[in-house]
């Protein structure tokens, strides 16, 4: 029995698509899925990104606090991020817009109990107290930190913010 070799339309077309399918890029996720992922990123900011590239992808930001070991980038009630100096690279990302959440629902404005019901005891945590500003608690998982202010104008005991690094 002789099989034939002529493709029949209808494969050209299979065959064409799966070409399309192939070279076209495809976005992994969404512009800004508003996902808080510990050791990684939230939203569409990872660790390790440049710092051009963090302003290419939110815009220039509203405040930026440089220094000579890191730069802190800020938009306004939504995200911090801190880049080194040194080798412009994304090292820590804090959403503080309840917009941004983990897979589990942790999220800025949450009340503290709302911390300890959805993550758990925490790795460990640290007791921060200033004579002159706030003071506030951060605890920390793995890749996650939790910020916790105690006292100034926004101790309410929520949640302020919720930040990603390799460090927690």
């Amino acid at each position: 029995m002789i099989r034939s070799t002529v493709l029949k339309p209808a494969s050209y077309v299979t065959l064409l698509l799966a070409a399309v399918a192939v070279l076209l890029p495809v976005n992994a996720r969404a512009e800004n899925d508003h996902l808080i992922v510990p050791w990684r990123r939230i939203g569409p900011v990872s660790l390790g990104m440049t710092a051009t590239d963090l302003v290419r992808i939110l815009g220039e930001p509203t405040q930026k606090n440089a220094g000579p070991v890191v730069t802190v980038y800020h938009w306004q009630d939504d995200l911090a991020v801190t880049v080194r100096t040194d080798i412009s690279s994304v090292t820590q990302i804090c959403a503080v817009s309840p917009d941004y959440a983990t897979a589990k629902g942790l999220r800025p404005g949450l009340p503290e109990t709302a911390m300890a019901d959805i993550m758990g005891e925490p790795q460990n945590s640290h007791l921060y107290r200033g004579w002159w500003k706030l003071s506030y608690t951060n605890f920390y998982w793995g890749g996650l930190m939790v910020s916790i202010p105690q006292t100034g104008f926004n101790a309410n005991h929520a949640i302020r913010s919720v930040c990603v690094n390799y460090n927690a």
